[in-house]
């Protein structure tokens, strides 16, 4: 149902989801699965609602997103 992500260091997925969201395209950030310290750089994807050509648009769109993120230092 869900398939897991590792943003490039310095990315935070809580803060690229407000911008995937003006792109219409969401997923769940991934710190909040973590016990002890968050993963701040992992995303949860569902791909179970929607039909592989809409995947393919939702993945292009959020990599669109990506490229344009500001990379942090840790």
């Amino acid at each position: 149902l869900f398939v897991w992500a590792e943003l490039q260091p310095g990315l935070n997925s809580e803060q690229l989801l407000r911008d995937a969201l003006s792109e219409k395209v969401a997923f769940v950030p991934g710190g909040a699965f973590f016990v002890g310290t968050p993963r701040d750089e992992m995303l949860r994807l569902n791909f179970s609602n929607r039909p592989p050509s809409l995947i393919e648009e939702g993945i292009a769109r959020l990599g669109r997103v990506v490229r344009r993120q500001p990379i942090q230092s840790a």
